[in-house]
């Protein structure tokens, strides 16, 4: 018997079918919307469904209306207190403890992180030692992408890095996701509104994959996975401790996805408290600049 743990916030009623489908999780779309059915364990998240007792691979079809999933068939009524609050604090204090924390994070990045992941980003020595062929292509390809979302040309960047890259949700839509949502983390500390840049930025990648254009489009609103969300609670709120957790479980989400969206969440922060991201003003003094390593650019 099945039994809804959770639904996202973002959930929209409608017809959904199977899209694709994994050990624990099954992908559905309507056509132009996205909602995922995920066993307990996995993150929650402002499109997922988390059911006990779901078996993923039997999926085909799913109807979500007000108070009720119907999973092939079998209805499934939920409460209000089922939903997930999937959206980033309302305010973000950015404090000398936020951007200790930040600085921690970028470093669990690089300590934690997938070797397939995009920390190369973060570190010239790791990019440095990628060997040549596809695999350096790609990343060279990527750096650029990201210097020219960040410093000179938004939209080029964007477009051309959106649908790159490994995963079942490229690995260049995942750093965008986290790019949308560091723009609404610097929103929301008082770094400007970003709200007219972030709708641009989803009519640049162009995206046509339902997965793809459906997350994006939660980032782009300020909407996230469960351990990208608590993560920056933590930033914000937390200690070290906490910080250290929140990237652990986020490193889990897919096989890279999660470092992918940390990553990108964590260059475009950084590069707007020092005021290097272009329509982000300098904010910041030497002395709470966030630590860096080694970038491979900034």
């Amino acid at each position: 018997m099945m039994k809804i743990v959770s639904i996202g916030d973002l959930v929209e009623p409608g017809i959904y079918h199977f899209l694709n489908g994994f050990r624990r999780v099954v992908n559905l779309t309507d056509g132009r919307r996205a909602v995922i059915l995920a066993l307990p364990g996995a993150d929650r998240g402002p499109l997922n469904v988390v059911i006990d007792g779901l078996v993923p691979d039997s999926v085909d079809r799913v109807v979500i209306e007000p108070g009720a999933v119907t999973v092939d068939g079998e209805r499934l009524e939920f409460t209000k207190n089922r939903m997930f609050d999937s959206s980033l604090p309302a305010l973000m204090r950015g404090t000398r403890d936020f951007r200790r924390n930040l600085a921690d994070f970028g470093s669990l990045l690089l300590d934690l992180s997938p070797r397939e992941s995009l920390t190369y980003l973060l570190d010239r020595d790791r990019m440095a030692g990628i060997p040549a062929g596809r695999e350096r292509e790609r990343a060279e390809h990527t750096l650029n992408c990201v210097r020219d979302m960040m410093l000179w040309n938004r939209r080029r960047g964007i477009s051309r890095l959106s649908g790159c890259g490994i995963g079942l949700t490229p690995s260049g839509d995942d750093f965008i996701a986290g790019f949308l949502l560091g723009l609404g983390a610097l929103q929301r500390m008082g770094f400007r509104d970003w709200a007219a840049e972030q709708g641009r930025v989803l009519e640049w990648t162009g995206l046509r994959d339902v997965l793809s254009a459906s997350l994006l489009s939660c980032a782009a609103r300020g909407h996230t996975f469960e351990s990208m969300r608590e993560l920056t609670v933590a930033l914000d709120l937390g200690s070290g401790e906490s910080v250290r957790i929140w990237t652990e479980r986020l490193l889990q989400v897919g096989a890279t996805s999660g470092a992918d969206t940390g990553v990108g969440f964590f260059i475009t922060v950084r590069e707007g408290l020092a005021g290097r991201l272009k329509g982000c003003s300098p904010t910041v003094s030497a002395g709470n600049a966030v630590s860096e390593r080694q970038g491979s650019w900034s």
